[in-house]
Formats: C-alpha cells, sequence, structure tokens
C-alpha cells in the first residue's frame, strides 16, 4: 500500500526546470547518544530494512562526498579495523569520534536524486556540537513516497526498542534540494498553510531545542524515557483513533491508520486523531522557536504558530 495524495501535492515543485521541493515520508528521531553499539545497530538495521541492493553509497566526516560502497575509502583506523575483523570498517572514523563526544555524521543513499520519481532511500546519523548548548544528534531516513508506510512504523517500533531516545516523529514530510532551499521553503510554506498533517523540516533551528520538549506530533510520535510519567500513562489511555506502544526506550503514538496530508479544505481529512494526541501531550510542546528558513517564514513570524497548530490552530489559520 503506498500513500495517494492529490495532484497539486503529488507532482514535484520545479524551479528553472529543477525539481526542488516534493513530499517523501520520514522518520526522525533526536537521540541521547548514540553509543558505539547504537551506531553499529542504527548501520546494520538500516542496511537490512533498505531494499535489498538499494543502498549503494555512504559518508562520513571525513569525506566531503559520498563513496561507494563498492569501493570504501578507509582511514588509518578503518584500516586497522578492518584487518581485526570489525564490521563496516570504513565506520571506524565515525566510531572514534562517537567515543571521543565529538560530532560525526554518518550516511548511507541509494544515489537517486530528488528529481528521480523513485528517490530515494537514505540514512543519516549526525552530531553536531554546538559550542554555546553542547553535543546535539538525530537520525533520520528519508523513503519515496510509494512506500508503504508500515515500513516506516515498524521501523520506529524498532528503532524505540533498541536505541535510547528523547522525542521523535514520522510520517509526510516536504523535502526540499539543500541548493534552492529557501526558494523552496516560500512553497512548503504555502502547502503548510493548508495541508497541515505533512511535516516542514528546518533542522539546523530545530535540532538545538529538542532536549526537553517535542517538536510536535505527526502520523508516528515517539517519546523517550524522560517523558514517560504516570500522568503521561494517564493521558495516553482511551485516546479516539490513536494506538500507543510502550518499548524498552519509550512510547510510540500511531495517529490513524495511514499518514494523511490532512488537507483543512475537507472536512474529513483526517485530522482529528492529530488534535486528539496534541492535546493529549499538549504540557510538551516547544513554546518558542525560530522561524524556519525562506521569506514567507520570516516575513510572516508564525512557525511557532505552525509547530502549535493542533494544540492552538488560530495561529496557524
Amino acid at each position: 500500500m503506498s500513500i495517494q495524495l492529490p495532484r497539486d501535492l503529488a507532482q514535484p515543485l520545479t524551479i528553472s526546470g529543477r525539481v526542488a521541493a516534493k513530499v517523501m515520508l520520514d522518520l526522525t528521531l533526536y537521540l541521547q547518544g548514540p553509543s558505539v553499539q547504537e551506531l553499529d545497530f542504527l548501520a546494520d538495521w538500516f542496511a537490512r530494512m533498505a531494499p535489498a541492493g538499494r543502498i549503494v553509497k555512504y559518508k562520513i566526516a571525513e569525506h566531503p562526498y559520498w563513496v561507494p560502497l563498492s569501493k570504501p575509502v578507509l582511514t588509518a583506523s578503518g584500516r586497522a579495523a578492518a584487518q581485526a575483523g570489525q564490521s563496516l570498517p570504513y565506520l571506524e572514523p565515525a566510531r572514534n569520534r562517537v567515543r571521543e563526544g565529538r560530532a560525526f555524521e554518518v550516511g548511507f543513499w541509494d544515489g537517486r536524486s530528488i528529481d528521480d520519481v523513485d528517490g530515494s532511500w537514505s540514512f543519516n546519523c549526525t552530531r553536531v556540537h554546538l559550542r554555546s548548548r553542547g553535543l546535539f544528534s538525530f537520525v533520520r531516513i528519508l523513503v519515496p513516497l510509494q512506500t508503504d508506510p508500515a515500513v516506516l512504523m515498524r521501523a520506529a517500533c524498532t528503532l524505540a526498542d533498541n536505541v535510547e531516545f528523547i522525542s521523535g516523529h514520522g510520517g509526510l514530510v516536504f523535502t526540499y534540494d539543500p541548493r534552492l532551499k529557501i526558494d523552496a521553503m516560500d512553497h512548503i510554506y504555502a502547502g503548510a498553510r493548508r495541508f497541515w498533517g505533512i511535516d516542514v523540516e528546518d533542522l539546523n533551528v530545530t535540532l538545538p531545542l529538542t532536549r526537553q520538549a517535542i517538536k510536535g506530533v505527526g502520523w508516528l510520535t515517539l517519546l523517550g524515557k524522560q517523558f514517560v510519567t504516570p500522568a503521561l500513562a494517564e493521558r495516553s489511555q482511551g485516546l479516539s483513533d490513536v494506538v500507543c506502544q510502550q518499548y524498552r526506550q519509550g512510547f510510540v503514538f500511531i495517529a490513524g491508520t495511514e499518514p494523511t496530508p490532512c488537507d483543512r479544505h475537507r472536512p474529513d481529512s483526517g485530522v482529528d486523531p492529530l488534535f486528539t494526541l496534541a492535546r493529549a501531550l499538549a504540557p510538551m510542546y516547544l513554546d518558542a522557536h525560530p522561524d524556519f528558513t525562506g521569506e514567507r517564514f520570516i516575513q510572516h513570524g508564525n512557525t511557532l504558530g505552525w509547530i502549535r497548530r493542533f494544540i492552538e490552530p488560530g495561529g496557524w489559520t
């Protein structure tokens, strides 16, 4: 089963003949670590999750380009790891960065660009070091819109059972070509005004805010152990059209049977479960957020209105 979108959403945005933005499926978790063991788990898990033979390239901070998995480029530590029989020795520099509490980047990709109808499968696990705030990390996977969303749901449950995380969200998302981000975000602003069930991603400004609060709710909403309290358990009981599942590292909430764009022009848009879940989690929401990139978000100054749209809809209508 794949998601069927209205025609104006299913077609990508093109600027000067180049695809600048389109809708895909996304799962993002904001991590406590990761530990070396968790990083290895994530890399191995994604290799098994993706279609066989689909992932062909990798990237780490030590390489400014994507490297073919068939011809990995080993650093000195990678060669030592290979000689010691370590799995995925090309990731050893990233493991060392994790051990040393430093920033790192690990990516896997199928090599298909945003203008590919079936593009793309990708994985990004990154930790950044902000001088004034410390370390912040996330793992994000993107899969084509044609993918069965049950794949995303199983991924959320697997990660919630095996990786220590703070919070997370998954479902439909507006994606963009980073080279055309400013213009693409203006288009995304217009889409987000109408389609409330599609995430807007600007990790540069959101990531540093994710330690103590949640970005919001989506078709999939994940809460780590720091949010798991008796009060949360009580609020989570009997939510209409929302399934709550508990795993070793936290909760996974599933709002409705499948991701939906939540077209505000349609009364039966499937938005009700998101309003229900948002009300239950309202105390955990961000109450401040810088504006997303793009002239329209900055001009209107209502990025926080978008963040809180399911608990304070007047801020985004």
